[in-house]
């Protein structure tokens, strides 16, 4: 696994952790609205001054209406979730392209040795740099 191809696991594990975070987050909120809702207008039925046939078709139909409700946004939320899944693909793909274009996917052995050297080198020279200044 070359470093570009490491980063950029690292990164979208990142960005999939947050939004994980994010979607429960609403998915919590979305369910405190529906219960509540539901709660409310429940006792609101439950309390109003009808006869208990008129209660429970009254019941039937919020309860019809409630699910249809939570159908729809849930079907909705996965609508958006697969749109945005399609175009987190797109741009990795194109990203990786543009590394592929520019000989980016893997760094050389040769290469990751200079990498090393040059900071070895640099070290040496903040090394010096601190004792100058010390001095």
């Amino acid at each position: 696994m070359s470093l570009v191809d490491y980063i950029e696991k690292k990164r979208l594990e990142r960005e999939k952790e947050i939004r994980n975070k994010m979607r429960k987050e609403r998915v919590k909120t979305f369910a405190k609205i529906i219960t509540g809702a539901s709660l409310g207008a429940s006792l609101g039925i439950l309390f109003a001054p009808k006869s208990g046939k008129e209660t429970r078709k009254d019941i039937k139909n919020k309860a019809v209406e409630s699910k249809d409700f939570v159908v729809e946004n849930v079907n909705e939320v996965a609508k958006n979730l697969k749109e945005k899944a399609n175009e987190i693909k797109d741009i990795v793909n194109e990203k990786y392209e543009d590394f592929s274009n520019r000989n980016m996917t893997e760094i050389s052995p040769e290469t990751l040795e200079n990498i090393e050297k040059n900071i070895e080198e640099k070290k040496e020279f903040s090394k010096d740099l601190k004792e100058d200044k010390e001095k």
